[in-house]
């Protein structure tokens, strides 16, 4: 959908995400109102503008804008975290957890001795 005009199904999706992210940045305190200034006229431009890629841009730039000023992982860095947790052959749970106790061999060595407390006398 590049050139053409968007759904407006689509466009109030793109514009909730806009506002989203625009309300996050606003709640941050470090946000200046210069960076608060620019988001909104991001925000903005997904209303005016007929491009879904211009709208679909609009909306990554205020997320970006957002995920920079909260440190959240890029996209492609959410991609490579995702990938390297598709390559783990068993995921971890509580159940494999458990079979891993069941399977462990008991020790040997104690490390306490058996001692004989003498009987103290009484009063």
């Amino acid at each position: 959908m590049t050139e053409t005009t968007m759904q407006m199904k689509e466009r109030s999706e793109a514009i909730g995400r806009a506002q989203r992210a625009l309300k996050a940045l606003g709640e941050h305190p470090r946000s200046s109102k210069k960076e608060l200034g620019h988001a909104r006229e991001h925000v903005n431009a997904c209303y005016s503008h007929g491009s879904g890629e211009y709208v679909w841009n609009a909306v990554a730039q205020v997320e970006a804008m957002a995920e920079r000023r909260y440190g959240v992982p890029s996209t492609e860095e959410q991609r490579q975290l995702a990938e390297a947790a598709e390559d783990l052959e068993e995921p971890a749970t509580a159940a494999r957890g458990r079979a891993a106790e069941d399977r462990a061999i008991p020790s040997t060595s104690t490390t306490t001795t058996d001692v004989e407390l003498a009987p103290t006398p009484s009063r």
